[in-house]
């Protein structure tokens, strides 16, 4: 009879051969992936350049409160409010500190959102003027209901006001939805899928772009910009994205882990969400190298590696060290090697100043 530890070790090597995953769809698009000419990007920034300006004009030049509250809004849905921060700062101020008309439904959500979003101290009993019987509302018009139910979802605990309006709101809105098939029902429908609050700014952008296009309301300069820095940021994506591939074809090569899942650019595409502003390419960068090692981690602790390998692994990390490699199975010894490597780099990406923050990142692991 053979011994229980040979029977264990080819259940666990029936059980790897057997671990397969769906391939990534995306094969090798971001490795052959071919930028505009280098002219073409130089007269696209140089035009974003322009219109940066002409829309600071815009922003500057805004003086009726409820045409600088939709201002704000549609830059911040379009991706743009951060080039402003500095003017959009002052007109919230002011939008704190001046009277309002507190019987316009439309203006009172308008207002409170946009201060509460952005940290202002303001009270939700300014909707308490709106409030009838049975949790209901006086309602004027379908855009005062869309502004109410995306303002009542910056609540907060004890805003009982709030949780009675996104009640009585959502079913007004739905309503609507099943009604028409109207532009306006169209951004209804997706704020009832995902409060304006709640959405991820760079797909809003992606989103809104189109829908801003039609209003006849729209101001030309900032639409071209929104389309314009939109697909400037698309073109530093894509190139963030080809070097995080090329790390993974490095971290397959050194090793030699075909079981792990290639879920780079999914990874890439929720750290994009968490920080999507210019200025954090290196944040989305190392931000997708360590999750993908967390992903590769998981694949290998809950789908690959046998119950001893894992805590021999384990013993590995919390050395952090290359003379912990002799402790480790054939298969992972590439890998460690390689999670090495990769914080190493970031060090050297950091620079001497940043660099300590790595260590905070290695006592985590």
């Amino acid at each position: 009879m053979a011994p229980a530890s040979v029977d264990h070790d080819q259940k666990a090597e029936e059980l790897r051969k057997a671990t397969t995953f769906h391939p990534s769809l995306w094969g090798d698009f971001f490795l052959t992936y071919q930028p505009p000419t280098a002219p073409q990007h130089e007269y696209m920034k140089e035009r974003a350049v322009v219109l940066r300006e002409d829309v600071r004009k815009i922003v500057n030049g805004s003086t009726d409160l409820r045409e600088t509250m939709d201002l704000i809004i549609t830059l911040q849905r379009l991706g743009l409010d951060y080039y402003y921060e500095n003017e959009i700062d002052k007109l919230l101020q002011d939008i704190h500190n001046l009277d309002y008309n507190d019987k316009d439904l439309n203006l009172v959500s308008l207002r409170f959102y946009l201060l509460r979003k952005n940290n202002y101290d303001v009270s939700s009993d300014v909707f308490l003027n709106f409030k009838i019987q049975d949790g209901n509302f006086a309602i004027a018009d379908t855009r005062s209901l869309l502004s109410l139910y995306n303002a009542a979802y910056l609540r907060r605990h004890g805003d009982k006001v709030l949780d009675e309006a996104i009640s009585f709101t959502r079913c007004c809105l739905q309503d609507i939805v099943e009604h028409s098939e109207s532009p306006f029902a169209k951004e209804v429908s997706s704020s009832l899928h995902t409060p304006l609050f709640r959405r991820v700014g760079i797909l809003e952008a992606r989103n809104y772009i189109p829908i801003y296009e039609k209003e006849a309301t729209r101001n030309e300069a900032i639409l071209e910009y929104a389309k314009l820095n939109f697909y400037l940021q698309q073109l530093v994506f894509c190139e963030e994205l080809k070097h995080c591939t090329m790390w993974w074809k490095e971290f397959l090569v050194k090793s030699k882990m075909t079981f792990v899942r290639d879920r780079i650019v999914e990874v890439y595409f929720w750290m994009n969400g968490a920080c999507y502003d210019p200025p954090y390419s290196h944040s989305r960068i190392i931000l997708t190298k360590i999750t993908s090692l967390v992903t590769i981690l998981d694949d290998m602790f809950d789908t690959y590696g046998t119950t001893e390998e894992c805590i021999k692994f384990a013993e590995a990390i919390n050395r952090w060290n290359e003379s912990a490699v002799p402790l480790l199975p054939e298969y992972m010894k590439g890998f460690y090697l390689f999670l090495l490597e990769t914080f190493y780099s970031f060090e050297d990406e950091l620079g001497p100043e940043k660099s300590y923050r790595v260590l905070y990142l290695k006592e985590a692991s």
